[in-house]
């Protein structure tokens, strides 16, 4: 018996361990079906040239119950039908959805990681100052985009009543995501090295310096050492090379490039393990680093 397109639609998102969809989606996950059926296995003869086309079969999924708009997002679903993952709705599933070129960044990232126990009231992500970065919709491939546009990237204030606050970032500095699963659908994060360098960079943005290296602390036997010395060179910034080689040799890490850092690192100065904080007498001659913050929280401390 021929299927017929809502049903193809919602098998690959249960496929897929989706519960989030997009008109975009739709229109994709529609053409990708119509290239594997042969029109004697399928309902449907049209093949959606844009997101738009699929609204009167996304409005037909909502009338029967199989789809449940989500508030404030446009063209924006819930699949309700009981064979599609069970659970709640996270967040970070329809972030990814609405802004298909984002990544979970700073404090959303170290939550994400397990390296806080903070509870943030609003959500962080990092998008592409411009353009999509290079990279796709998270679950498609270029195949999929040939004849139809690239999903756009929307910035709500909110989702499902969390602030969003987005991090436009400069191409040259949009490095440092992965895409992880820990629900079944992906989603993509800064990595554990990325956001624990942001940390550095813009405590403020991860919760505090306490936070963040109580975050350092736990991520200690878990960091790909290659991995952060790789960002930490591609970020360029000599601050970050001192603060990270401090921060690094009191966890006990060792790395070769670490003495080429200290090595490197600049004589006198100003140099500030926290950037907004005064100066500080208290020093890291190896690192030519003023010590201007508490660093119990790196050796288990509670403040």
């Amino acid at each position: 018996m021929p299927i017929t397109a809502s049903f193809a639609i919602i098998e690959q998102l249960a496929q897929a361990h989706r519960r989030v969809l997009s008109d975009w989606r739709a229109a994709v996950l529609l053409r990708r079906a119509s290239r594997l059926l042969p029109q004697a296995e399928r309902r449907w003869t049209n093949v959606p040239a844009s997101a738009r086309a699929v609204h009167p079969l996304l409005e037909q999924m909502a009338r029967r119950g199989e789809l449940r708009t989500i508030p404030d997002l446009s063209w924006m679903y819930e699949v309700t039908v009981p064979y599609v993952r069970t659970g709640v709705v996270e967040e970070d599933e329809i972030l990814m959805e609405v802004h298909p070129y984002a990544a979970l960044s700073h404090l959303s990232a170290l939550v994400f990681h397990d390296l806080t126990d903070a509870l943030p009231k609003s959500i962080t992500a990092m998008i592409p100052s411009s353009g999509t970065a290079g990279l796709l919709p998270l679950d498609t491939e270029a195949t999929d985009w040939e004849g139809l546009a690239l999903a756009p990237a929307r910035v709500p204030a909110a989702i499902l009543g969390r602030s969003v606050h987005w991090l436009r970032t400069q191409g040259a500095r949009y490095f440092g995501a992965d895409v992880y699963r820990p629900h079944g659908y992906p989603v993509r994060a800064t990595t554990m090295e990325r956001t624990l360098l942001d940390g550095l960079l813009d405590p403020e943005r991860c919760g505090g310096l306490q936070n963040v290296l109580r975050a350092w602390a736990l991520a200690r036997d878990l960091l790909d050492l290659d991995a952060l010395v790789a960002l930490v060179e591609r970020f360029g910034v000599a601050v970050l090379r001192q603060r990270v080689g401090f921060v690094a040799e009191e966890l006990g890490l060792a790395h070769p490039a670490i003495e080429t850092w200290r090595a490197r690192a600049r004589r006198g100065g100003s140099s500030r393990l926290l950037g907004t904080a005064p100066y500080a007498p208290t020093y890291s001659e190896r690192w030519n680093l003023s010590i201007n913050a508490p660093i119990g929280a790196l050796r288990g401390e509670v403040a």
